[in-house]
């Protein structure tokens, strides 16, 4: 396997007033991030969330998406831009907390939002490109590898049996992820063979396999791997997910990306090609433009046709909507080098803009599914094409993010949650759903250097 510099590789910032007003808000946010204990203790307060009956909480420290670890991230860019400021003390800070939180109680987890891999990002986040924290990133890494070739060997048999799950492959808990981080260390020869093997993986669940009698793609979820109870009643033969978050466009994009990052591998591209054209064929041509469903049910793909309410309360986020799944057929055009892909991604994006008067169906700022997300995917989407008006589009949702700021929060920007069953104001703090991701998109639209941290958004 040899690689390459990944040819998506421009940023175009933002400057002149905008960029004021962006330092001046961050300037408030930022200070309430100095203490980590503070932190914690904040969002320890914070009621949980409920969903099919259980309470889950909206903190946890090792966790890349509510926790100490998605703010590393945080850190290690402000101290990008503000190397004097001393944030790489507070960065160290972060990661002591996450030093003793793994020394005490272990981490039995390779995912990249809620273990390993998510910890190898946050300290690759701030080690200064890989000058600082060797000794860690070392023990963290060796650990990781072997505990990657392992799983890696035992979810080949499964798969081969049939036996997929959405959290085995995909970015928030699956091997998405997990080859992602792997790839962020290409000069480590485990690292390297984690990569590959997850590639080799991926190649089970781009077959096909036979389902009441059925030949379908091997990516099909039964019911019984539904997530929520209510998806399980949904879909009772199962569906096929299409989102990033969950769904086949995380796998995509880690293929897309492994052939620009320079394998050069026939089965490779034929996988990129399996997955690209199931994607780019549950297109749907709405009256507000391009807009995928988030999930295929069985019957609709045995009738090979998306039902009339399949994009029914369509929001424009990265979890499960347009600039997600479109990001990753633009990425795969990039790879295949196949010009309809290429040109589906960035229309896609460009009908955008018929939605943003309501925002894209969207309320919160934040990154996941909210207008922080959508901001930080139109940026990347414009400093890969300079297409002037996916600028013209970022710089609109930027004013309306900018607009949502608000220091009544202990974080500056709320979430917008279910509470008790009313939409309402949430204070979070970590990178997924709360302020600190909010935080990044805006730091990095300042800065001149392309960005790495979204590799754990798996768009770049």
């Amino acid at each position: 396997m040899t690689t390459t510099s990944y040819t998506c590789d421009k940023w175009i910032p933002v400057k002149g007033e905008m960029k004021d007003k962006i330092s001046a808000v961050l300037q408030e946010i930022t200070e309430r991030y100095r203490d980590p204990d503070q932190v914690r203790l904040w969002m320890k307060k914070i009621p949980p969330i409920e969903t099919d009956g259980m309470k889950i909480e909206r903190w946890s420290d090792e966790s890349l998406g509510s926790g100490f670890t998605g703010i590393c991230l945080l850190m290690g860019q402000l101290d990008y831009l503000y190397p004097e400021d001393g944030w790489d003390l507070v960065g160290h800070q972060y990661l002591e907390r996450i030093r003793m939180m793994v020394e005490q109680r272990g981490v039995h987890d390779l995912s990249l939002y809620s273990g390993l891999a998510g910890i190898l990002l946050a300290i690759y986040s701030l080690s200064r490109n890989g000058t600082r924290y060797q000794g860690m990133l070392d023990t963290l890494a060796s650990w990781f590898e072997e505990a990657a070739l392992h799983s890696l060997s035992l979810h080949q048999v499964e798969w081969e049996k049939g036996q997929l799950q959405m959290s085995q492959y995909d970015t928030i808990s699956g091997f998405t992820g997990v080859g992602r981080i792997a790839m962020l260390f290409p000069n480590r020869p485990a690292m390297r063979m984690v990569w590959e093997k997850t590639m080799d993986l991926f190649h089970v669940m781009c077959g096909e396999k036979n389902i009441n009698g059925h030949t379908v793609p091997s990516w099909h979820i039964s019911s019984e791997y539904q997530f929520q109870e209510n998806e399980k009643l949904q879909y009772p033969q199962g569906n096929f997910n299409l989102g990033l978050s969950h769904g086949i466009s995380g796998p995509l994009c880690f293929l897309s990306l492994s052939a620009l990052h320079g394998v050069d591998s026939p089965l490779l591209i034929n996988d990129i090609h399996r997955l690209a054209k199931f994607i780019h064929h549950w297109r749907v041509q709405d009256v507000e433009g391009m807009i995928w469903p988030g999930r295929v049910s069985f019957e609709e793909w045995l009738e090979d046709q998306p039902s009339p309410g399949s994009t029914q309360n369509h929001r424009d986020s990265w979890c499960y909507g347009v600039p997600g799944i479109a990001r990753s057929i633009w990425l795969a055009g990039q790879a295949a080098r196949n010009e309809e892909w290429i040109e589906t991604g960035l229309r896609a994006y460009l009908d955008i803009e018929k939605r943003l008067y309501r925002k894209g169906g969207l309320s919160s700022p934040t990154l996941c599914h909210g207008i922080g997300g959508l901001l930080h995917l139109v940026q990347r989407m414009y400093s890969d094409t300079a297409h002037e008006q996916l600028g013209m589009m970022r710089d609109r949702l930027l004013e309306d993010v900018l607009d949502m700021f608000d220091t009544n929060s202990l974080f500056g920007f709320y979430d917008h949650s279910l509470l008790d069953g009313k939409l309402a104001e949430v204070d979070e703090a970590g990178l997924l759903n709360g302020s600190a991701g909010v935080a990044l998109a805006l730091a990095s639209l300042i800065g001149n250097k392309n960005p790495d941290w979204d590799a754990a958004f798996l768009i770049h």
